[in-house]
């Protein structure tokens, strides 16, 4: 969701950043730069813009703050990093703007129509699709994207029940992820305790629905999902009292053989071993950072993110030591950007260190963290930085 633009972008990067063995020796002169972080508030229904130094991941306001419709609740960023999408949970709606060459955001005129209770939303790779889950219908409503417009795909909105089966109350949609190859979607259904998989229809963006829900225990409320910069594994976030864990699935996608046939991917989901993993207490949303193999976790309830170092062949989150750190009142969402890039004499450039954005809805801030890329631990750089009331998504680009 949010933080899906800056990890996509950073994937490319990856591999040059990561310092090979053999580096010994890191030149003096540090390349600078900056990168830029958006916040969307619903206590003054506004989106802005921010300049993070790269250096030490402060924050400056880069112009002003932009309206949203009611309750901006999630964030998304076109690949190509023009134009960026807010969901409004209260006006069923969504927002669009284009980003221009200074990062600042530029309204588009009205708003789209969607589901009721938009609350999460992904694009996939090639920035062809949005996808949004309506809470508040069961549906998935589909667009594809034209610079800043949207286009609703024929039959959007896409119903989350599958076939066969009826929830009286509904299944409350309240995320959604694509895989790498841009194939599936999978969308967390809180209350019906399932995640379901689409294939997407490549040209059109059309949904079918696989064929088989994958099915978790009872009460576990996945609120949350990721797909691993490699594109191997989901994870779950499972914010259900009698779970509060992270479920991890192998993806049959292109780029992994963790299907029955390795050379026709469909899309299904296998338990990773050892799954589920524990977290803290109301997990909400995952992050990465892409190169390095770690991942965390936003836990609401606990006001924490856990941090994990993952295998990228098993799939298996292992606990950090310390394996939380404690964040603003209620956070919701999380941003991984990069900072200052080095280079060793021998020209081979990594990160030393990245900074995570952390927005805590019930606190009305920022907290930022820096990233240490050798040990993947979090530690609290400065004081959080106060934006607005129920500072509720960050998304950020370089």
């Amino acid at each position: 969701m949010g933080t899906k633009f800056a990890l996509v972008k950073y994937v490319g990067l990856a591999a040059a950043l990561f310092c090979l063995a053999g580096c010994t020796s890191i030149n003096n002169a540090a390349t600078t730069g900056v990168a830029y972080l958006y916040i969307a508030a619903q206590a003054n229904t506004t989106i802005s813009a921010y300049t993070v130094t790269q250096s030490t991941g402060a924050l400056t306001a880069n112009g002003n703050a932009v309206a949203t419709g009611a309750v901006p609740s999630a964030i998304a960023l076109t690949p190509s990093g023009n134009a960026l999408f807010v969901a409004n949970s209260g006006s069923n709606s969504i927002s669009s703007y284009s980003i221009n060459s200074d990062s600042t955001l530029t309204p588009v005129s009205g708003t789209t129509a969607t589901g009721t209770t938009p609350m999460g939303l992904a694009i996939d790779s090639g920035g062809k699709f949005l996808f949004v889950a309506n809470q508040g219908s069961s549906t998935i409503s589909v667009f594809s994207i034209n610079g800043t417009g949207l286009t609703p795909v024929p039959g959007s909105p896409f119903t989350t029940i599958p076939v066969g089966y009826s929830f009286a109350n509904g299944t409350l949609p309240s995320a959604v992820a694509v895989s790498n190859s841009g194939k599936f979607l999978y969308v967390a259904n809180q209350l019906a305790n399932f995640v379901s998989a689409f294939a997407i229809n490549s040209t059109s963006g059309a949904l079918t629905a696989l064929p088989v829900p994958f099915y978790q225990d009872a009460q576990t409320s996945p609120s949350g999902l990721a797909v691993t910069p490699n594109g191997a594994f989901l994870y779950v976030a499972n914010a259900g009292a009698n779970s509060n864990n992270i479920s991890a699935w192998a993806i049959c996608d292109n780029v992994v053989t963790s299907c029955v046939n390795p050379n026709t991917p469909d899309g299904t989901l296998s338990p990773v071993t050892g799954s589920p993993f524990p977290a803290g207490l109301g997990p909400i949303a995952i992050a990465f950072d892409p190169g390095f193999n770690f991942a965390y976790v936003v836990d609401k309830g606990s006001s924490t993110i856990s941090q994990y170092s993952y295998g990228p062949g098993s799939g298996v989150l292992t606990p950090l030591s310390p394996a939380t750190i404690s964040t603003g009142l209620n956070p919701v969402s999380i941003a991984i950007l990069p900072g200052v890039v080095r280079a060793d004499v021998g020209n081979t450039l990594f990160n030393v260190t990245d900074y995570a954005y952390v927005a805590n809805i019930g606190a009305g801030t920022i907290s930022i963290f820096s990233l240490t890329t050798s040990s993947g631990l979090l530690n609290v750089v400065g004081q959080p930085v106060v934006i607005f009331g129920q500072t509720s998504a960050v998304a950020g680009k370089f």
